[in-house]
């Protein structure tokens, strides 16, 4: 087992949009009521999986507190090893993961070592995330363990990431769902969901595109009606949210575009490029002013959070190209607040000079960090490798020629380009154009397997069975291809040669002239496009939001884009004035297998852009091309 290092956890603060800060104290007064199970002193086993989702909301002195001695990560055990020996410095055992087999033959591999010894030694106590399941109860029966374990629920749902950002931080919901076709994710999102609308109220209508997303609003209607019955008071679930005018539910498969490509923003390239967990990053650790480490590879890990951060915050959705920029103006705005000590003659303005000190040592401290951080950045975006993929991404999404663009995919294989790139590209391709030609498919799979090895066959077979990379159908075949995407260019504009980085007005900067599907069609339902119309007459002044449209009037291509189409309004609800032309309103925007960061730019440009309507997104886990690749294998 390897020890849990210590974390710090941020805080969130309230925005002019529905107030999230509930339930960051309902998820810590959740895990306060496990810790509380067992009183005496504890070793906490954390899933690693749950390492972000506990750091957001508990730090390691909180845990202390609540009489956890020790914290270790657990490690999978092999199927072939049936009892692993621990040395826990207390009796109690406390284990919170998530209900995989995985984690169930760790705990049992304790269990019988102990038990091996003659009379067990330890109490194991287990919690859940988000609950138990069957399979798992039966696991443990079957192995004659589970009357020896007292076993609960912590039902974790949404981590609050940021002011307008929710997550339920399950990775495996992308490849379970729709690779695997298990809807215990749709499950869990909808109790997620159902959670939202206690504390706020009903959503007052639900609109959304994709399979996956009618699937999961069709338990959520299902387990609304189900708490309807079982309730003492369901009020909560009958009465309209005041200030919610929808949920707007979209799944990965409607666009699989937008995380293919390389996201151009701060916040998105770091995710990219270096890997973000819940916010968390892991950074040199004289990044953060750790001199002592300098030269010696020490990592430390930290979280990016724009409350705690102001300049972070700035800059997180900027296109990465102004991020040089907007980073030289703080040093010089920094550097002359600093010189503000020499223009301080009295003692007032001396103590006012010291009283900023710990401001500025914040920002210099900020800046040290992001300066470093986009250094590392450059390394890779100032690379011809890295301007090619861009040149050969644009290209693809802005429907030019095939057989140009698969040439470049067979030079960079040529070249030795790292796998997930190659995918990446391919799968692309694939997408866009409905199907790849059969010979040249062919081949890219027998290189990419003599180069990279068998290990990569199972994501080859798995991207096929999911219909991403895969053969267009023969002329001889009757059959329609699965992408609509080239068919949506010119209906959605998602193609902006004029794109301006520097000052945005169109979420198309995010990708450097490319619109991400996904929020075009969150532009559509919420009728944005009249709101930009709007502006445009008056640049200074910001319109109200426009009323929900939903798929009315929307042009048939869109419409015929993968996935059904649902625009519900719930029964069984209690009137409600609508809400006032001038009152703020929240749209909550939920993503079926992952959300990129990029795609949260384009939904906080969209906030900025209307006067009276504020986006709130949450998604089953936020992703990227490579760990959506990654997690998909058969």
């Amino acid at each position: 087992m390897a020890e849990v290092p210590a974390d710090g956890a941020g805080d969130n603060t309230a925005w002019d949009g529905v107030d999230v800060a509930p339930l960051v104290q309902l998820a810590q007064n959740q895990l306060s009521d496990i810790l509380r199970v067992i009183p005496d002193s504890k070793t906490l086993f954390i899933d690693p999986t749950l390492a972000g989702p506990l750091g957001l909301m508990a730090d390691l002195a909180a845990l202390r507190q609540r009489g956890v001695e020790r914290m270790f990560w657990m490690e999978e055990t092999p199927a072939s090893v049936t009892a692993v020996r621990i040395h826990a410095p207390t009796k109690h055992l406390l284990y919170l993961c998530r209900p995989d087999t995985k984690w169930l033959r760790t705990i049992l591999a304790h269990f019988t070592a102990d038990k091996a010894e003659g009379e067990v030694q330890n109490v194991y106590t287990v919690a859940f995330v988000p609950h138990r399941t069957e399979p798992c109860v039966q696991f443990l029966r079957m192995h004659q363990c589970l009357d020896a374990l007292q076993i609960f629920d912590l039902g974790l749902e949404f981590s609050v990431l940021s002011h307008d950002v929710l997550s339920l931080e399950d990775p495996s919901a992308w490849p379970r769902t729709f690779l695997k076709g298990d809807h215990t994710s749709l499950f869990h999102a909808a109790q997620a969901l159902i959670t939202l609308q206690r504390m706020w109220g009903l959503f007052p209508r639900i609109v959304g595109k994709g399979d996956m997303a009618n699937r999961m609003c069709d338990v959520l209607v299902r387990q609304r009606q189900e708490a309807l019955v079982s309730d003492e008071d369901p009020a909560a679930l009958k009465t309209p949210a005041p200030n919610i005018d929808a949920l707007i539910v979209l799944d990965r498969m409607v666009d699989l575009a937008t995380p293919l490509l390389t996201q151009l923003t701060y916040e998105g390239l770091i995710d990219e490029v270096m890997g973000m967990s819940s916010g968390f990053l892991e950074v040199d650790a004289s990044w953060v002013g750790a001199a002592q480490s300098a030269g010696t590879g020490a990592h430390r890990k930290i979280r990016l959070d724009g409350n705690q951060d102001a300049l972070f915050d700035s800059i997180r959705d900027d296109n990465f190209a102004v991020v040089g920029e907007k980073l030289h103006a703080a040093a010089k705005q920094l550097n002359s607040d600093y010189e503000g000590r020499h223009q301080a003659n009295t003692v007032q303005e001396l103590r006012a000079f010291v009283n900023r000190l710990g401001t500025l040592q914040s920002g210099h401290s900020s800046l040290r960090l992001h300066t470093c951080i986009t250094e590392h950045l450059l390394k890779t975006t100032n690379t011809d490798h890295f301007h090619f993929l861009l040149e050969v991404q644009q290209n693809l999404v802005a429907g030019a020629p095939m057989a140009p663009l698969l040439q470049a995919i067979d030079e960079l294989v040529d070249l030795g380009a790292p796998l997930l790139d190659l995918l990446r590209l391919a799968c692309l391709a694939s997408y866009i154009h409905g199907g790849l030609k059969a010979t040249w498919l062919d081949s890219f799979r027998t290189t990419i397997v003599h180069a990279f090895g068998s290990e990569c066959l199972p994501h080859l077979i798995a991207l096929e069975r999911m219909q991403i990379l895969y053969p267009s159908p023969s002329s001889s075949v009757k059959t329609p291809r699965a992408s609509k995407f080239t068919h949506v260019l010119k209906p959605l504009r998602l193609i902006d040669d004029d794109v301006n980085e520097s000052a945005p007005s169109d979420i198309g900067y995010v990708f450097s002239g490319y619109a991400p599907l996904s929020v075009r069609l969150v532009q559509t339902i919420c009728q944005h496009e009249q709101i930009l119309r709007e502006q445009q007459k008056d640049p200074h002044v910001y319109p109200q939001a426009a009323r929900i449209a939903g798929w009315h009037g929307v042009d048939e291509t869109v419409l015929q884009l993968p996935g059904a189409n649902f625009d519900f309004i719930p029964t069984g609800m209690n009137e409600a004035p609508p809400i006032a032309d001038d009152k703020i309103r929240t749209t909550v925007i939920f993503f079926v297998g992952g959300v990129t960061y990029a795609e949260i730019a384009a939904l906080r440009l969209m906030s900025r852009q209307q006067r009276t309507r504020r986006f709130l997104i949450a998604t089953t886990s936020l992703i990227n091309g490579n760990k959506m690749l990654k997690d998909l294998s058969v």
